[in-house]
């Protein structure tokens, strides 16, 4: 009875987020970008978590790009992550700057589902000038490839959305044509054995040396990807056209 209950949640958690999170099995095009995602499902047949990413053309024309994890597995993560995704797609439409956009989600998951935390990274790119203006939350720092380097970005100051109400500071980050960016949920670099830091330092060599956005996520499961991971992972790779 019990086994037959969670084939049914997960069930249900898979179908909502297969309709909330469009996948895409082929690189696509967004004004000024070339996009490549990944989502992988936590080995565990049993767990399905909250990661989710949007990728949206918005009314200034600028583009909306967004990854966020929402903590723990199940129906109830899963629930999360279409509130939090629908609330930023629909936030952003006003036109508000993304450390509003991230404040917004904020106060949305302390008083709405308090059970909860989550991270999330959210920025603007501006085809024109080439400009990220963005802000984050508890997320683990995007990864730029620039002429065969890749290092972290220094992420602007913000906590976890749910873990209190401190306020969320705005970064920019001038790119450059042919310039990648890999933003990830945390299951590409936590492991139980493994620190985040030594999970990154990984990362960023696996994406030493990449000039192409598939390549770039291929490297960065192979260096880091387990068949033993009880989290979910996203991954999106940008590369500035």
């Amino acid at each position: 009875m019990l086994a037959a209950e969670l084939a049914a949640e997960r069930h249900i958690a898979l179908e909502l987020q297969r309709a909330i999170l469009p996948l895409h099995d082929e690189p696509f095009d967004l004004p000024g970008l070339r996009a490549v995602v990944r989502y992988l499902p936590a080995s565990r047949a049993s767990r399905v978590g909250g990661d989710w990413y949007i990728t949206a053309e918005v009314p200034d024309h600028t583009v909306l790009v967004a990854l966020g994890d929402v903590a723990g597995h199940g129906l109830e993560a899963a629930a999360g992550m279409a509130r939090l995704r629908g609330a930023l797609a629909g936030l952003a439409i006003t036109g508000a700057s993304p450390d509003r956009l991230v404040g917004w989600l904020n106060v949305l998951v302390r008083h709405v589902a308090p059970e909860h935390t989550a991270s999330v990274i959210a920025g603007y790119f501006d085809p024109g000038s080439r400009v990220l203006t963005w802000a984050q939350a508890g997320h683990p720092p995007p990864v730029l490839v620039r002429g065969g380097c890749a290092r972290p970005v220094e992420p602007p100051d913000g906590i976890l959305l749910g873990a209190g109400e401190d306020s969320y500071q705005l970064a920019t980050l001038q790119l450059q044509p042919d310039d990648m960016l890999l933003l990830y949920s945390d299951g590409l670099i936590e492991r139980r054995d493994r620190s985040i830091d030594a999970g990154l330092a990984t990362l960023v060599r696996a994406a030493r040396g990449i000039g192409d956005p598939e390549q770039l996520i291929a490297a960065a499961l192979g260096a880091l990807g387990s068949t033993d991971t009880d989290d979910d992972t996203c991954l999106l790779a940008l590369s500035v056209r």
